[in-house]
């Protein structure tokens, strides 16, 4: 049956696609008491406006209502934004070149934070390469674009 993630991807994308947008990312988390569904997309012309996500936010919701997925609580359909998580080899292929924030857990067992210029990414070891390090996604907590910051420059 496959995970509820990959489940969605795969009955929202030619609907995304007909519609000139991309799907960027599935999330189904859990927060406090309620599972979250998230759909993430862009317009392929880079212009996702509040019209584009309200005029496609219905016939999304029929789509996964129709997967009948107790589980969910919330369903957000939307922009992944400027700061858009990187969690898909795909995505860190999309993102090479460009300035990334990673929190990671360090050796010690605490957390650090780490900007720079996403280098590469690893498939065979699931790797990133920030700068000059390379480092294991089993130990980044959350990957970051951080566009923002290369827009005030």
């Amino acid at each position: 049956m496959g995970s509820i993630e990959s489940r969605i991807r795969k009955a929202v994308m030619p609907f995304l696609a007909d519609n000139d947008c991309r799907l960027w990312d599935v999330v189904f988390e859990k927060e406090g008491a309620y599972h979250y569904l998230r759909v993430l997309f862009d317009c392929s012309d880079g212009a996702l406006d509040m019209d584009t996500c309200e005029r496609l936010t219905r016939p999304l919701n029929e789509l996964i209502d129709a997967e009948k997925i107790e589980q969910i609580d919330i369903v957000e359909v939307g922009s992944p934004g400027i700061t858009r998580r990187l969690r898909h080899a795909e995505h860190f292929e999309q993102c090479t070149g460009k300035r990334v924030r990673v929190l990671k857990r360090a050796d010690n067992g605490k957390t650090e934070t780490l900007l720079g210029v996403l280098q590469g990414f690893n498939e065979q070891d699931k790797s990133v390469k920030i700068n000059e390090e390379s480092i294991l996604l089993k130990k980044c907590l959350r990957v970051t674009l951080e566009e923002r910051e290369e827009q005030m420059q």
